[in-house]
């Protein structure tokens, strides 16, 4: 079978070229549709895993960041800071909002921070420090095609970009940044309820331990504090949102994957299908000398894997290319094709249907009599 794929190279190289880069399409697809699903489920966790704390509190019965709304009581710093262990709390204000550009509607969290909690790293610009002045995901200033000095309107608030950063993106929850004095003038600006009772500016707070102070000693201590509140390790909020992304759209994202892996086993079929009538002669010779069922699935398989193998490289590159278009479709998708763990899955698995594709023409060849072929 080596030999007969060696000479197929040798000798029809249009062809074999041609059905490796139908393959390669094929196992790209699948590269796709897996690195999708991790990037959706990694960018939900990225954001709450890098919060610079030993504890976060949120709302009590709340155990995610950016999926539920949290609110905590107005004085629920000074009690945390009361408590024996803590170094300092820091809140966080996060507010559902509408980024509007021309033609173009985001949902996004506006988050206001003091010294704490603001962007994970910004790699253009500065901080928000002073009033009207925002720093956006730079996923998301690139899906709006906002630079640093663009103005945006929030709320009808004007705002100027200062800053942009990484690691506060994803296709549901995409952050911006403020300082606190800019959220005040919004709210009060766009006439939210400020003054009402049940109201509340605090979502959010970080909590650091002093050093030596025993975390898991302290939770317990931090609850009957502020009783209003459950207290997560910045780990547990990032797993927590990404394992509700993973229930809420895990199967549809697995769907596809299957999807796509169906599509490269037909593929693999299809291709493997004219190879056999191509080559139906030489078949009908190896029944003549007694090949079981069993060999030629072997031949057949092997054929396969042939194919498969050399299309890899080039389908690890289409992959990378389909997530460029995706992202430049909408950068806030983000397919994270060539992560090891990716890679190991999809083309395992890429191979394996490219197995059973090519098992598919097994049985025109079991049935194939020989006679047959030696009468044309």
């Amino acid at each position: 079978m080596l030999l007969w794929a060696w000479r197929q190279w040798r000798y029809e190289p249009v062809r074999a070229t041609l059905a490796t880069a139908v393959f390669a399409a094929a196992l790209a697809l699948c590269l796709l549709f897996e690195g999708l699903r991790s990037g959706i489920l990694a960018d939900l966790a990225a954001f709450p895993s890098s919060l610079p704390a030993d504890f976060v509190a949120v709302e009590r019965g709340n155990d995610y960041f950016a999926i539920m709304p949290s609110q905590l009581p107005q004085r629920g710093r000074e009690q945390v800071e009361a408590v024996a262990g803590v170094a300092w709390a820091a809140p966080l204000t996060m507010i559902p909002v509408i980024l509007r550009t021309p033609g173009l509607r985001t949902p996004i969290q506006l988050q206001a921070y003091e010294d704490r909690g603001g962007p994970p790293r910004v790699v253009a610009g500065i901080e928000p420090d002073e009033e009207r002045t925002v720093v956006l995901d730079q996923r998301l200033a690139r899906r709006h095609g906002l630079s640093i000095g663009d103005e945006i309107s929030i709320l009808d608030y004007r705002m100027r970009v200062v800053g942009l950063a990484t690691g506060a993106a994803s296709p549901f929850t995409p952050y911006a940044f403020v300082s606190y004095d800019t959220l005040l003038s919004l709210l009060l600006e766009s006439n939210l309820p400020l003054g009402l009772d049940d109201y509340s500016l605090l979502s959010f707070l970080l909590v650091g331990a002093k050093p030596g102070v025993d975390r898991e000693a302290l939770r317990p201590r931090l609850a009957a504090a502020l009783p209003d509140a459950d207290f997560h390790t910045p780990a547990e909020l990032g797993a927590n949102d990404r394992a509700f992304g993973a229930r809420l759209l895990g199967p549809v994202l697995w769907l596809l994957s299957a999807v796509a892996w169906a599509i490269a086993g037909l593929t693999m079929g299809l291709l493997r299908f004219a190879d056999v009538q191509a080559g139906l002669r030489q078949f009908g010779i190896q029944k003549a000398l007694g090949a079981t069922p069993l060999q030629l699935a072997a031949a057949l398989t092997t054929g396969s894997l042939i194919v498969a193998c050399i299309a890899i490289p080039p389908a690890m590159l289409l992959a990378r290319a389909f997530a460029e278009v995706v992202a430049r479709w909408n950068p806030l998708y983000s397919a994270l094709v060539w992560e090891p763990g990716v890679l190991s899955r999809g083309l395992a698995l890429g191979l394996v249907s490219a197995l059973i594709g090519g098992l598919l023409p097994l049985r025109r060849l079991v049935r194939l009599d020989p006679s047959l072929v030696f009468s044309r």
